[in-house]
C-alpha cells in the first residue's frame, strides 16, 4: 500500500488546486475517474458520481463514492483537496507541486530554513510540497484504503460500509462540505445509513514524540460592525461626533478579551481577534469621519451566535455610552478657553441595532418596495464576490451600508451583524444517540498506534484551526433562524441546510498524518506518519468503528 499512498499523493500535488479557482474541478473530476475504475462501480454506477455546487463561481464539484457492505454502519472519509497559493516559495515555485524529484528540496537547501525544517530536510524521512500535509496526504491514504475495501465490497466480504467524499474550498468558505451534506443525506435515505464516524485526514500536530487527534472542532463566528457617528468639519469638532472613538472602545473591549473564552476541561477557545477596522470615507476631507467598520473572528466551544451578538450589543452601548461621556467632558471643559462655544452640553442616546433590527426599521417604509431594494443590492454585492472583485467579509459590510443609507437612520447608531464563513462548533463525544464515540475512537487510535507502530498519541478536545468537520453535526444547537436573520449575505449564494446537518448526526474526528509547517514553503508530511503509521491505524479504526 504504501507504493500506492506515494503515487496518488504525487498524482494529487501535480494538481495546482488552489482555493477559490477553477482548478479545483481537476482533482474532483479525477476522483470521479478514480472511481469508475473500482470494479465494484461497474456494477453499481448510481453509487457514486459528481455532484455540482449550486450556483458555484468556479463550477465546482463534489465526487463521491459508496461502498455498500452487510452492515448499514458507515464510516465517513473526507478531505479537502484546495491548497492555498505558493507565492512565498520563491524561486522554488516551480516545483512547489512536485513530489518525487529531489529538485524542490535542492532548492530549499538554498532558502533561508530553521533548525528544525534544516533537521528534518537532511534526515529524508519527510516528503516535502505544497498539499503534502494540508491535505492531500491524507487523502491519498483514504483513496487507497477505498480501493483495498471497494475490493472486499465487490465479493460481498465487506462488513460495514463506507462513503468517500473529497471536497473542494476548505481553506476558504467550506462549500465543498456546506454543499456535501446533501449527498450524505441522500444516500442515508436511501439505504438507512447509520453513520458512525467521519474522519477528517487534516494533518495532526506532533508535541514533541506525541501525536495529537482532534475530538472536535472549534466553532468560528465573524461579527461585523458599522459605526454611525455626526458628521461635522474639524473645525468645528464638537458639532461632530466620530464613528472611530466608538468604533476603537469597540475593540479595545473585545479584541483579546477572555470574556470570550470559553474553558472546556484543560483548553480554552482563543479570544477574539480583528480582522479589519477602519473609517468609512471614500475620498479626504476634513470633515469628522461618520461611518467606521470593522469585522473580527471569534472563536468558540460552544457560545451561540445568539449569546455573541447579545454580549456585542452590550459592549457597543457601554462604548456608545462612554464616547459621548467623553466627548462631553472635554466640551465643557473647552468652553472655558473659547468664548466661541454656546451649546450646554453635548448628548446623544445610546442607539444599538443588530442588522435584522435595521432590516425591520427600513421595511417600515413599505415592505414591498424594501424587499425590492434588498434584492437588487444582494445580487449586486455577491456578484462582485463572485468575480473575485470582493470577499465576504467586505460584501457585508457593503450590504450593511447600503440598508443603512435605506433605512433613512441620521442619528449615531451602532449597527452589528455576522459575515461568512459560519463554522458551528462540535465535539464526537455529544453527538445524540452516539455521546462518546469520540473518546472510544480515540483509544482505539493510541492503543494501535502505541502497540503497533510505537507512535504515542493524545487528544485535544477541539481542533483550533478551524475545519469541515463543523458540517458534519451540531452539538450546540442554536437559533438558525435568527442568525441567518442577522447575516446580510444569507442566500442563494451563502447558506447551509442545518437541519440537513442534525439529521446526518456524524460524530467527527481529525486524524492525518504528521505534519508540519502548513501554508509555508516549508510545508511537510512525515513519510513514516503518512505511508505506514495513519493508513495502519486509520484501517483499523473504521473496522472498530463497524462494530458499536
Amino acid at each position: 500500500m504504501e507504493e500506492r499512498i506515494l503515487e496518488i499523493l504525487k498524482t494529487l500535488v501535480a494538481m495546482k488546486s488552489v482555493s477559490c479557482s477553477t482548478v479545483e474541478v481537476e482533482p474532483a473530476e479525477w476522483f470521479a475517474g478514480f472511481f469508475k475504475t473500482l470494479p465494484y462501480f461497474e456494477k453499481h454506477p448510481e453509487d457514486t458520481g459528481l455532484y455540482e455546487i449550486p450556483g458555484d463561481p468556479y463550477g465546482r464539484k463534489i465526487p463521491y463514492a459508496f461502498l455498500k457492505g452487510k452492515k448499514t454502519d458507515t464510516v465517513l472519509l473526507s478531505g479537502h483537496f484546495d491548497v492555498v497559493s505558493t507565492e512565498e516559495y520563491g524561486k522554488a515555485e516551480p516545483w512547489a507541486y512536485e513530489v518525487g524529484t529531489s529538485k524542490l528540496e535542492e532548492m530549499l537547501r538554498k532558502m533561508p530554513l530553521d533548525d528544525v525544517a534544516k533537521a528534518d530536510l537532511e534526515s529524508g524521512e519527510w516528503i516535502w510540497g505544497r498539499g503534502v500535509a494540508d491535505m492531500k496526504g491524507g487523502l491519498a491514504i483514504h483513496a487507497a484504503l477505498f480501493e483495498q475495501y471497494a475490493k472486499q465490497a465487490l465479493d460481498g466480504t465487506l462488513e460495514g460500509s463506507i462513503m468517500f467524499m473529497p471536497v473542494p474550498d476548505e481553506e476558504s468558505y467550506s462549500a465543498g462540505m456546506r454543499n456535501g451534506v446533501q449527498i450524505l443525506k441522500q444516500f442515508k435515505e436511501k439505504y438507512g445509513l447509520n453513520y458512525k464516524l467521519l474522519i477528517d485526514p487534516e494533518p495532526t500536530a506532533d508535541k514533541g514524540e506525541l501525536q495529537i487527534m482532534s475530538l472536535g472542532t472549534v466553532g468560528k463566528v465573524m461579527p461585523a460592525i458599522i459605526v454611525q457617528g455626526k458628521k461635522g468639519h474639524m473645525g468645528h469638532c464638537y458639532q461632530g461626533f466620530s464613528a472611530l472613538g466608538i468604533l476603537a472602545e469597540i475593540y479595545l473591549k473585545t479584541n483579546g478579551s477572555l470574556e470570550f473564552s470559553e474553558v472546556y476541561g484543560d483548553e480554552a477557545s482563543p479570544p477574539p481577534t480583528w480582522g479589519n477596522m477602519r473609517d468609512m470615507k471614500k475620498v479626504y476631507d476634513v470633515s469628522i469621519p461618520h461611518r467606521g467598520y470593522g469585522y473580527f473572528t471569534a472563536l468558540n466551544f460552544g457560545m451561540t451566535p445568539e449569546e455573541i451578538l447579545n454580549k456585542l450589543k452590550k459592549i457597543s452601548t457601554e462604548a456608545f455610552e462612554h464616547q459621548v461621556e467623553k466627548l462631553n467632558g472635554e466640551y465643557q471643559q473647552f468652553k472655558t478657553m473659547s468664548k466661541a462655544e454656546i451649546m450646554d452640553k453635548i448628548y446623544y442616546e445610546p442607539y444599538v441595532l443588530s442588522f435584522n433590527e435595521l432590516c425591520d426599521v427600513a421595511r417600515a417604509k413599505g415592505e414591498a418596495e424594501f424587499e425590492q431594494f434588498y434584492k437588487k443590492a444582494y445580487d449586486e454585492i455577491i456578484a462582485k464576490v463572485n468575480t473575485g472583485e470582493s470577499n465576504y467579509p467586505s460584501a457585508t459590510i457593503d450590504m450593511m451600508e447600503a440598508v443603512l443609507d435605506y433605512s433613512g437612520i441620521s442619528v449615531p447608531v451602532i449597527v452589528i451583524g455576522f459575515a461568512p464563513p459560519y463554522y458551528p462548533p462540535t465535539h464526537s463525544d455529544q453527538v445524540k444517540g452516539k455521546e462518546g464515540f469520540g473518546t472510544k475512537a480515540f483509544e482505539k487510535v493510541r492503543e494501535l498506534s502505541e502497540k503497533e507502530y510505537g507512535q504515542k498519541v493524545d487528544f485535544e478536545n477541539f481542533f483550533t484551526g478551524i475545519s469541515d468537520l463543523s458540517y458534519g453535526c451540531i452539538t450546540s444547537p442554536f437559533d438558525y433562524v435568527k442568525y441567518s436573520a442577522n447575516t446580510p449575505l444569507w442566500g442563494d449564494d451563502y447558506n447551509m441546510d442545518f437541519a440537513a446537518i442534525e439529521d446526518v448526526a456524524i460524530p467527527g474526528v481529525i486524524y492525518g498524518p504528521i505534519g508540519r509547517n502548513y501554508h509555508q514553503y516549508i510545508e511537510r508530511v512525515n513519510r513514516e506518519s503518512l505511508l505506514k503509521v495513519v493508513p495502519g491505524v486509520t484501517k483499523a479504526l473504521i473496522e472498530y468503528m463497524w462494530t458499536l
